[in-house]
């Protein structure tokens, strides 16, 4: 991150630490005449922060209860994040390891809101609710 943007995430966040902060390969106009700049998508203990800066500062503040259906779209390789409207933009393209250690924590929110106990079989692999093949649409959701 620049200073630009260290500054503006600890004005946000008040100064709290990121538990994990990502640099989207998504980019937006904030003002430079040659480029666009990236969003950078950091995820805080209960909520998700995009932000971008140059001369104009691109900030948006989601809470994570608020985007609980948020996935990985591999055929367009972008992160959605669900069901949020709010958001300007929804769609952040980043790699499937980036994406799984962003998806990591709804499913840890998940599980403890489930208060169910985790087990090694659990955090071993996700469960899937039909298989493949007894799935509509193979069991993909469309992008």
């Amino acid at each position: 991150m620049t200073q630009l943007e260290r500054q503006l995430l600890r004005h946000a966040t008040d100064g709290v630490e990121p538990r994990i902060c990502i640099r989207t390969a998504t980019r937006v106009d904030t003002g430079r005449w040659w480029r666009p700049t990236p969003v950078w998508l950091c995820v805080m203990a209960d909520e998700l922060v995009l932000l971008s800066v140059s001369r104009r500062r691109y900030l948006e503040r989601v809470a994570l209860d608020e985007c609980r259906a948020t996935r990985y779209c591999h055929a367009t390789g972008q992160l959605v994040i669900e069901p949020t409207e709010s958001l300007t933009f929804p769609h952040l393209a980043m790699s499937p390891k980036q994406a799984l250690a962003v998806l990591a924590f709804f499913t840890d929110r998940k599980r403890t809101s489930d208060s169910q106990p985790a087990t090694s079989e659990s955090l071993a692999a996700p469960r899937i609710a039909n298989p493949p093949s007894t799935a509509p649409n193979n069991g993909r959701k469309p992008c």
